[in-house]
């Protein structure tokens, strides 16, 4: 718990200003890349490019010659990147800060060259992505990056999805970003998504519920924060650098619902909650939203306002 706390007051330190929140960008970038240019690739990162692979095959899309965008594309592109592997397709690259490190790129698509035999791809598909990997790792720099993808990387700092073309994507999809955007902006946000898809396109997130703090401080649980009303969690825990909105399940459930997407996929990822005292303010929740560690949400941009809806839980 004295990790837990010590990071919460780190956290709100650097967010008490322009200046401090500029600095622990800067920090974070440089440090992180340093750190993840010689790390080993995290091993759900081919958890994710074999989900999309899966979707592929079940949806149709992502396929070639569909547009896609990646939003809150941190500093790997990974979502997008990985999915240019297999499917010729065109891509924004869609964020709200420059966090970008070519050099943890490079690193794990070297580690991904490596490990392709472990993806569930076939033959054609595999040499296909070795020759794109191949390429990839001898670019210089972002910019020749996206020459050689044809991809367009689009930072806005108000995050309103308003200057992209109503209509004009097929695939929408974002891995750990949905939980950092500010509550009260989610659902407009999540209402965006579903004006940028074509109809029919698809919308495909994972969603990160748990307390971040928890990467701390694993003597804590993953669901810390529901032990706190939303007044202490405001004065005491929440900061702007590393922000986490706390909305739960069912509440992202029915902002998907309001903005006319039609649930086709929910993976629940439950975590244990044992010994947590569950403050005031969380107890109208179900315990299946509770215990809702990590979401993983396909939904489809309807076809028309009488279509049915019909969701498979894996």
């Amino acid at each position: 718990m004295v990790k837990y706390c010590l990071t919460a007051m780190a956290l709100k330190a650097f967010s008490c200003s322009p200046l401090t929140r500029r600095i622990y960008r800067e920090l974070g970038n440089t440090l992180g890349e340093k750190k993840r240019a010689a790390a080993p690739m995290p091993p759900y990162y081919l958890e994710r490019i074999n989900r999309m692979l899966r979707i592929a095959r079940s949806y149709g899309v992502p396929k070639n010659g569909i547009k896609l965008i990646e939003l809150g594309t941190g500093w790997c592109h990974w979502e997008a990147i990985t999915t240019k592997l297999f499917f010729d397709v065109h891509g924004i690259l869609y964020d709200v800060w420059d966090n970008r490190q070519i050099s943890a790129l490079k690193n794990y698509i070297e580690q991904l060259d490596r490990s392709l035999d472990r993806l569930d791809i076939d033959s054609t598909q595999r040499d296909s992505a070795r020759k794109t990997i191949a390429k990839i790792k001898e670019v210089a720099d972002y910019d020749e990056l996206y020459r050689l993808l044809g991809f367009e990387y689009v930072l806005d700092p108000g995050g309103k999805l308003r200057q992209l073309e109503r209509e004009s994507f097929d695939l929408v999809v974002s891995a750990g970003v949905l939980e950092h955007i500010c509550a009260k902006d989610t659902p407009d946000f999540i209402d965006g998504i579903g004006r940028l898809l074509k109809a029919g396109g698809y919308s495909v997130h994972s969603i990160n519920i748990r307390d971040h703090l928890y990467l701390y401080d694993g003597t804590v649980s993953p669901k810390q924060y529901l032990q706190y009303s939303h007044r202490l969690w405001s004065l005491c825990f929440e900061n702007d650098v590393q922000y986490i909105n706390r909305i739960q399940r069912s509440e992202w459930l029915e902002l998907f619902r309001k903005a006319d997407l039609v649930p086709v996929e929910e993976e629940v990822e439950q975590v244990e909650l044992s010994g947590l005292k569950v403050a005031k303010d969380y107890q109208k929740y179900e315990e299946s939203d509770l215990r809702c560690g990590g979401l993983q949400l396909v939904h489809r941009k309807r076809f028309g306002r009488m279509e049915n809806t019909a969701t498979s839980t894996l």
